[in-house]
């Protein structure tokens, strides 16, 4: 080619779409970026070399969420926890927050713990998840000693003061925590929550925010919680009918920015 000649231009496909599989590997960790770890997994990483290149970059993988996917409440609760286990690997340890539904297991717990830096984890969410217990509950947040968001929903195999009390102590970073329990009309467990809420006031002292349903609580154990948890900014209380909202209690609670207890007064 003479000097001067312009270049001609690069060959495109016939049907002027591009080729997706060159795009540098920071682009493609951007776009999967956008996706999400379910997505990925369901397929988006598998398409060429290249993007399985990129959907294995641990940044992606460092929050998994995979309990707000409408594709969750479809798939076999086998196929969601192998998709878990690959998620928490590909992470490389720097695995910050998980969370999960109904398919998660102590084994799952086990797992994570494991493949992940013990601390790395700081957010750890649940819910409806029959199949994991104090025992594997108790040995995930003690490799934990960085976790500040815990959110335990509909997890009736999981609860009790002494497990409360052990988590608050081995995550003394704990700033947010949310419980919420079976509606006590229909709960065979409610008789069992008898002072959980003491295992709270007794060991989660840097709790900023605090949410409280259906549990079985009392206005004692709520004054307790108060006064063990001197920098609560957010309580929230619903559904628990032994706590009588009355004057004493209000101004035992004055001092929280943001308050929600029951109408009961």
């Amino acid at each position: 080619m003479e000097p001067g000649t312009p270049s001609e231009p690069e060959p495109t496909p016939s049907d002027g779409s591009r080729d997706w599989s060159e795009l540098p590997l920071d682009a493609l960790v951007l776009v999967f970026a956008r996706l999400g770890p379910v997505e990925i997994l369901m397929g988006s990483g598998l398409v060429c070399h290249s993007w399985l290149q990129a959907a294995k970059e641990p940044s992606l993988w460092a929050s998994l969420d995979m309990s707000n996917h409408r594709a969750i409440e479809e798939m076999p609760a086998g196929v969601l926890r192998e998709m878990a286990r690959v998620a928490v690997d590909r992470s490389k340890g720097r695995l910050e927050a998980f969370s999960g539904k109904y398919f998660v297991t102590d084994e799952l717990l086990k797992h994570i713990s494991a493949r992940s830096s013990s601390a790395s984890l700081r957010g750890l969410s649940l819910v409806s998840c029959n199949e994991v217990t104090n025992k594997g509950f108790t040995e995930l947040v003690t490799h934990a000693p960085r976790l500040e968001d815990l959110s335990l929903e509909l997890c009736p195999n999981v609860g009790g003061r002494h497990v409360f009390e052990s988590a608050g102590r081995a995550c003394p970073r704990l700033r947010r925590f949310s419980l919420r329990r079976e509606c006590f009309r229909f709960s065979l467990n409610y008789s069992r929550r008898t002072a959980e809420a003491l295992g709270i006031a007794a060991a989660m002292p840097g709790l900023r925010s605090l949410t409280l349903v259906s549990c079985n609580i009392n206005n004692d154990e709520l004054a307790a919680v108060v006064e063990g948890c001197p920098r609560l900014e957010t309580l929230c209380l619903r559904d628990c009918y032994k706590v009588i909202a009355d004057g004493s209690l209000r101004a035992k609670c004055a001092g929280i920015r943001t308050l929600t207890l029951p109408d009961r007064v």
